[in-house]
């Protein structure tokens, strides 16, 4: 095996540490009061505040259980569309199959800001304005098109000879895709489930769109209107930033195994 070279890796080690410095003063500012933030921005300085952090947690968490409502929904919502329509394009034959799929991945080339009045107008007319359902539903429609995409190359992937024997069993589509299909296809699952996630828990401009007041409000959107005293100042802000982020960081480094291999083998099978 090839050693590595100690300069490559002394040159990665420092691009992740400038990488990841902004989050270190987000850190270290978010226990700090006003002053300390202004005389010394870069580091942590004593005294300490974490009482900035129950300021702000009063704040947000309410927009918090909403927004976990929201993301759940729409996680939930995007697995179901993207899982059934993905087994039926890699399992069955139809008419016009490659022209349909071709529609669909023709979607992910058109911007979100086009759709955004149709949406609106749509989520309106539903009566699903100022709801979590409306928050949930056009982002999880939107998204359902590279879970397709990702799912089908991998249920491709799974061997013939696996549903051969279920049909030689007797099982029906239903059960080979439940039984089978869904087991083998958790890597695949979770990478959808974490890249819709992200994307519906940090997508301020529907958000933005289609709430108004603080009954179903966001936390993408609370966090705005964070406020401290005047002593506290930004520190209770940047405490709530760092509180609306711990959500998504227990998602991703929970399930960053089946992630990475889910990225790798959607893209290679098929």
């Amino acid at each position: 095996m090839k050693k590595s070279n100690p300069w490559t890796v002394v040159f990665v080690l420092a691009l992740f540490a400038v990488a990841m410095y902004p989050f270190f003063v987000l850190l270290a500012s978010s226990f700090k009061h006003q002053m300390q933030i202004y005389e010394s921005p870069w580091f942590f300085s004593s005294p300490l505040y974490p009482s900035n952090y129950g300021v702000a947690f009063r704040q947000i968490s309410q927009p918090i259980v909403h927004s976990l409502a929201v993301t759940a929904i729409g996680v939930a919502a995007t697995l179901i569309a993207s899982a059934t329509a993905a087994f039926s394009f890699a399992r069955y034959s139809f008419p016009f199959k490659n022209a349909l799929y071709g529609v669909i991945i023709m979607l992910l080339m058109i911007p979100g800001f086009v759709i955004l009045v149709p949406q609106f107008i749509s989520v309106k007319n539903m009566g699903m304005y100022n709801t979590l359902l409306g928050q949930a539903l056009p982002p999880a429609a939107s998204y359902t098109a590279m879970g397709v995409m990702l799912m089908r190359a991998f249920f491709e992937g799974l061997s013939r000879s696996l549903y051969e024997a279920a049909e030689m069993e007797g099982a029906r589509d239903f059960s080979v895709f439940a039984r089978i299909v869904l087991p083998l296809s958790k890597p695949i699952v979770a990478t959808v489930a974490i890249m819709s996630g992200l994307q519906i828990w940090n997508n301020f401009v529907w958000s933005l769109v289609v709430t108004t007041g603080d009954k179903v409000k966001p936390v993408i959107l609370a966090i705005m209107t964070v406020q401290g005293g005047i002593n506290e100042g930004d520190g209770v802000k940047l405490a709530g930033y760092v509180i609306a982020s711990l959500p998504l960081l227990i998602l991703f480094f929970a399930a960053t195994k089946p992630f990475v291999s889910g990225l790798t083998q959607g893209a290679v099978k098929g």
